[in-house]
């Protein structure tokens, strides 16, 4: 749970503190760090949800879109000159790239391909009947305790398509392009695969 994993990472550190003879050290790490109230502030395992997010990056791959593609000419652009070319191309070109990939599918998101790819390759994978067995299984939230799901990208591992990925592709249990739309999400389940057609049904609904 999040409270043990709390309890040892805090022992963790007291103890290496303790043998170094490192008082003050302690004393900051626990007081700025590993108090309950400064813990939920940077320990992944305090929540629930996984970040769509690490770090930074979305900030630092849109500044670089913005400096190799609209800023190329200028190192040290003037305020005014650079929210309006975030706002005049840097948006106009985001808003064209989600209609394309999200909106109208008429482009497939790199990602998605790799998704696929993952997905074949764990449908492919044959699957142990005792080994099953040693996981817990939570189909209604595809969560499983297997090894390769923690460490996954996508969050998937064979048990997924064994017992809760049924009834999703074509014939033999593959996803194909365009057919679905892939969602992540910051709590289980984490992957949502929704269908293209249930999807339209859904917008035509709320439109009328």
């Amino acid at each position: 749970t999040s409270a043990e994993i709390h309890e040892f990472a805090t022992q963790q550190i007291y103890d290496f503190c303790h043998s170094q003879n490192l008082l003050f050290v302690w004393i900051y790490l626990y007081s700025h760090w590993y108090t309950e109230v400064q813990w939920v502030k940077w320990a992944r395992s305090a929540r629930d949800e996984i970040p769509a997010g690490k770090t930074t990056m979305l900030v630092e791959a849109h500044w670089r879109v913005l400096k190799r593609i609209h800023l190329h000419h200028h190192n040290r652009p003037r305020t005014d000159y650079l929210v309006f070319i975030m706002i005049s191309r840097q948006c106009r070109r985001l808003i064209l790239s989600f209609n394309q990939k999200v909106a109208e599918r008429r482009v497939v998101p790199s990602w998605e391909n790799e998704f696929r790819a993952e997905w074949r390759k764990l449908n492919d994978l044959q699957m142990d009947d005792d080994r099953n067995e040693l996981y817990q299984v939570d189909v209604e939230r595809w969560v499983w305790s297997c090894p390769y799901f923690i460490h996954n990208r996508f969050l998937l591992c064979k048990h997924h398509l064994v017992n809760g990925g049924h009834g999703y592709g074509n014939s033999v249990g593959l996803l194909q392009p365009r057919r679905y739309l892939i969602t992540r999400k910051q709590a289980p389940p984490y992957i949502q695969l929704i269908h293209v057609r249930q999807r339209y049904e859904q917008k035509y609904i709320c439109e009328g």
